[in-house]
């Protein structure tokens, strides 16, 4: 059948097929899409509106329970009170209580004025009783019309055979007994109108631990009751329901179904659910029941634990309320997914429409493209063939420009190395100038030294003709005193003639020192004539040496400045070799390059030419499609 379906699907012209998917592409998953959301919110929906039927019942639950613990504190604390052990004490003693000295009486209306005061402070109180452990009533205060009553020692009773009693006097110290919830009796009746009560009681022990009694607290069961008749209900026909653990209603909203087990009636749970029904609630902890057109959600309740009883709160809610937002949402997602359809599928045909248009136009364009790719691709593998032809060519000519830069950068490492010898020899001749120039500049040290011993000399040649003239002059004045003396002894006669020879001799050592000092001043002549050449000689070795110094000085910076140029000419080789080094390996890496575009331009060619072929194949496909379209 599937086979048949798409053949005759396959019949149908493209655009019709397209329609049809385009229809279905929109109904089935907006079909699809609504009905899980319907599932799934209706799902949540409904454990939602489960959860907040038995959180209501829970709600209940609490308030009565937090109600009667409030009553188990009371009684616990009035059992203790002091005014109870005073009378024990004082009926012990005559009547007299030995630890205050106060009457049996003084205490009795003590725990009068307590009892009355708490039936006041808790309205809920229906009675208060102190009874011995013989069961006489010792103290009691009723509740009339909420006021308290003491009721007088007349009217006390014996309640030693009731229930309560009994079951509170066997119990230990601390421990309560709580009764079921019933209809109050006085004198054994029924009173009237009906007073549900439920009592609460606790033994009394005395100092030595004996058991003296109870306290027992009689709690009106309307307490409770009565607010849970009120309870705000949350869906429309909601009702709550109390029953005991046989099944017989403490509250309804009937009263005439209500107290059943007191008034002799059997309106039950059984009879108004089906047995398994009521059993199931009865012997259950919680939960939810489907009864057709309802749901009953229950809970157990204990009100102690020292008792096989229990209270179950029930709350019957109709389908139709529990599940009306349920059934709204369905209704509602529904409709949506109606109007949504009834919205897409148009736009959708509508939208199919262009697109069919624009595959009939899109043929029409691949067909006249695909054939203006087919010449164009054409025209390219003829181009993509010159273009590997090129790439040859230049690979070859790259590689030659390979081999004559490698040449070069030979070269220029040859020059690299020449200029370093050049710069290791001008290092050289600039250390033997300096250590020239420093022989130099010793030597003019030493030249101007022997200036200064000449220049010195040439003082002392002069002095030593200042003292040759000073002998010169002392000869000549030796001489006149000898000429004077020769006179003065040829005056003198016989008397002279030995001073004369003393004269003569003076005379002639006269004219052998003048001859002396002419002799020395000669010499002193040629000495100062000698000395002024030496310095004149040695004025001019001194410039020679500083000319000298100054050319070694500039010898010396010449040989810098070549130093440096040497230096900058092994810098510039160095770094022509390493750009010709750097230009050998781009060199290379286009020759790469080229080889690679030289492989790439084949393969481009040979692609062209299947890329003709699949054009070829394209222009008949697109005939094709104008056919089907």
């Amino acid at each position: 059948m599937v086979s048949n379906i798409f053949g005759g699907l396959q019949k149908l012209k493209v655009q019709h097929q397209i329609l049809l998917l385009v229809v279905l592409s929109a109904a089935i998953p907006a079909s699809l899409v609504g009905l899980l959301g319907t599932v799934s919110a209706s799902g949540s929906l409904s454990t939602n509106a489960e959860s907040t039927l038995q959180k209501a019942v829970e709600d209940e639950i609490e308030e009565i329970d937090n109600f009667l613990r409030g009553v188990s504190n009371d009684v616990l604390f009035m059992s203790k009170l002091p005014p109870i052990q005073g009378m024990i004490r004082a009926e012990a003693n005559g009547g007299t209580d030995p630890q205050s000295d106060a009457t049996y009486e003084e205490w009795a209306e003590q725990l009068q004025a307590i009892f009355a005061a708490k039936i006041e402070d808790v309205p809920q109180y229906m009675q208060l009783r102190y009874i011995d452990a013989a069961g006489n009533e010792l103290v009691r205060v009723d509740s009339v019309d909420g006021a308290p009553s003491i009721i007088p020692n007349a009217q006390l009773q014996n309640k030693g055979d009731r229930d309560y009693f009994i079951s509170t006097t066997s119990l230990s110290a601390g421990e309560m007994y709580v009764s079921a919830l019933n209809l109050n009796r006085e004198q054994g009746a029924i009173e009237e109108p009906y007073r549900p009560v439920i009592r609460y009681a606790t033994p009394i022990v005395d100092e030595s631990g004996q058991q003296q009694g109870i306290v027992i607290a009689n709690v009106f069961g309307n307490a409770f009751l009565e607010e849970l008749e009120s309870t705000e209900t949350q869906y429309p026909g909601e009702e709550l329901f109390l029953v005991n653990e046989s099944g017989y209603y403490l509250s309804h909203p009937d009263p005439a179904k209500e107290w059943g087990f007191d008034l002799g009636h059997e309106e039950t749970l059984a009879k108004d659910f089906s047995p398994d029904v009521a059993e199931e609630i009865l012997n259950g902890d919680g939960g939810l029941i489907d009864v057709g057109n309802s749901i009953l959600a229950y809970d157990e309740f204990i009100p102690s634990s020292s008792l096989p009883y229990t209270l179950t709160v029930i709350n019957q809610v109709p389908k139709g309320s529990v599940f009306s937002s349920v059934n709204s949402f369905k209704l509602l997602a529904g409709l949506t997914v109606l109007v949504s359809l009834g919205l897409v599928i148009p736009a959708a045909v509508f939208r199919g429409r262009q697109l069919v248009a624009l595959l009939e136009k899109l043929a029409a364009n691949i067909s006249t493209s695909s054939q203006e790719m087919a010449t164009t691709i054409a025209e390219q593998e003829r181009i993509a063939s010159q273009q590997a032809a090129s790439v040859n060519e230049t690979t070859t000519t790259m590689d030659e420009l390979e081999a004559s830069s490698r040449h070069a950068a030979e070269q220029a490492n040859a020059a690299v190395e020449a200029a370093k010898q050049a710069s290791s020899a001008s290092e050289d001749g600039a250390q033997a100038v300096g250590e020239s120039l420093e022989g130099m500049f010793a030597l003019e040290q030493k030249v101007e030294a022997i200036a200064e011993q000449i220049v010195n000399l040439s003082g002392q040649t002069g002095e030593i003709g200042i003292i040759s003239q000073l002998v010169m002059d002392f000869a000549n004045q030796t001489n006149m005193l000898a000429l004077n003396s020769s006179v003065e002894a040829v005056r003198a006669g016989e008397h002279g003639k030995g001073f004369a020879v003393v004269a003569n001799e003076i005379r002639k050592l006269a004219d052998q020192s003048q001859k002396s000092a002419d002799r020395i001043n000669t010499l002193v002549s040629d000495i100062q004539k000698a000395i002024n050449e030496t310095v004149m000689v040695t004025e001019e070795g001194t410039k020679t040496v500083k000319t000298g110094v100054h050319i070694a000085q500039r010898t010396e910076d010449s040989f810098k400045e070549v130093k440096g140029a040497v230096n900058q000419v092994v810098m510039n080789n160095q770094q022509v070799s390493l750009n010709l080094k750097q230009q050998v390996d781009a060199i290379q890496q286009v020759v790469n390059a080229m080889e690679v575009i030289n492989r790439g331009a084949k393969e481009t060619a040979t692609g062209l030419n299947q890329t003709k072929v699949a054009t070829e194949q394209l222009n008949g496909a697109a005939a094709d499609l104008q056919q089907m379209v």
